[in-house]
């Protein structure tokens, strides 16, 4: 094994199709060490749901001796209270309990007719027969207008989670540099400090929004209010748009027999997005470092190593899904894992699904039409397209 940087390590993936890459991988085992990362990668399903799932795991990257000597810049988040992605037992516990019970599906569904309306305005603005960018016209600024609204962000606060959210989510990326890191620290500094005096003022003053619920846990500091309402911002922005811009690109594709599968489906039906999160998920993958030595498909993973979950290739592992590449909604009801597993399962899975059902209904229904090149984003931790020309016809 080559040693590599341990805060750099890179995938020379193609953003627009990693599945080669991912394939190429998956051909040497479920689970490789791949010199170009510098780990170990996990490609396959149950080995993924294994870690994921699993005790004897940390999602703590200062679990690992090599991160911690790295270099002091990559470990100064001073600016960050405690994080749920980062923190495990009682401390995660503790912070995911403070908004749990928002998170269920039952209460998001409670939340639907405000999402349609949101929607609804958000989509109607391009006139039919007029040129404009799917992603920036209506997949970035729709998660921002609907997230923003739960929380009780005013205008300020929300165009600088729009301008700062795309640099933050490249730094919680399991492939993050120490260059990336530092500007992902700095933009989190600009966005906590638009956040603090809201979240002040909530604690003192609450409404009926969610960052005054986050507030009024007095066990919570206010640093840990502020880090917990930006998470909270970012995952529920950068997520949805990136999986509504590649989901819009599958279903609107050209077929050799002539119908789009926009032309099949029933939007409602949810076992659209759980296809669309499994084939088009855009978190590519994410970290854990071994508290203990763990035997993991054959391969003796020591104590302080960390592994790669690659979580889209494990979404399409052939042992699992028949002709994983193809869209098919009578599989069986093996989740993917778009949204994680286990104790760190993604607190905004059902309200991603909900935004994401509304949404392709009501693009659906203007009839969209691709009609220039797509640009990718050039984001290992996050898949998206950057730019997508589009025309509705009504």
């Amino acid at each position: 094994m080559t040693t590599a940087n341990p805060i750099a390590p890179r995938i020379p993936w193609d953003s627009r199709d990693p599945y080669r890459y991912y394939e190429n991988l998956r051909a040497r085992g479920d689970v490789v060490w791949d010199d170009n990362a510098g780990t170990w990668v996990v490609l396959g399903y149950h080995p993924a749901r294994e870690v994921l799932g699993g005790t004897g795991w940390s999602s703590d990257p200062l679990a690992s001796p090599q991160m911690r000597d790295a270099a002091p810049e990559y470990l100064d988040l001073s600016n960050f209270g405690r994080n749920m992605l980062f923190v495990d037992g009682p401390d995660h516990t503790e912070l995911r309990g403070a908004v749990r019970d928002v998170f269920t599906p039952g209460f998001i569904a409670g939340l639907r007719e405000g999402v349609q309306s949101i929607t609804a305005q958000v989509v109607e603005y391009p006139q039919a027969g007029e040129a404009f960018d799917f992603m920036t016209d209506i997949a970035l600024p729709l998660p921002i207008a609907i997230i923003g609204e739960w929380l009780g962000l005013d205008d300020a606060a929300s165009a600088v989670l729009r301008q700062e959210s795309p640099v933050i989510i490249q730094m919680l990326g399991a492939f993050a540099d120490v260059e990336t890191v530092l500007a992902g620290t700095s933009a989190g500094a600009t966005l906590a400090t638009e956040l603090l005096p809201l979240a002040a003022d909530r604690r003192v003053h609450p409404g009926d929004d969610l960052l005054s619920l986050i507030a009024s846990d007095i066990n919570l500091s206010l640093e840990d209010v502020v880090t917990m309402a930006l998470m909270i911002a970012i995952a529920g922005h950068e997520t949805t748009a990136n999986l509504l811009g590649a989901s819009m690109l599958r279903l609107l594709a050209p077929r050799p027999h002539g119908l789009r599968l926009a032309d099949e489906i029933d939007p409602d039906d949810p076992a659209v997005v759980t296809e669309l999160l499994r084939l088009d998920g855009p978190v590519q993958g994410t970290a854990r470092v071994a508290t203990e030595d763990h035997n993991l498909a054959g391969h003796m993973i020591r104590e302080g190593q960390t592994v790669l979950i690659a979580i889209a290739a494990a979404n399409r592992d052939p042992q699992v899904f028949v002709d994983p590449a193809e869209f098919r909604l009578g599989r069986k009801s093996t989740p993917p894992l778009a949204f994680g597993y286990g104790a760190h399962h993604c607190l905004g899975s059902a309200l991603a699904k909900l935004e994401t059902t509304v949404a392709i209904g009501e693009i659906l229904a203007r009839g969209p039409e691709v009609i220039g090149p797509v640009s990718w984003r050039d984001a290992p931790a996050i898949r998206g397209p950057r730019s997508i020309p589009m025309r509705f016809h009504t």
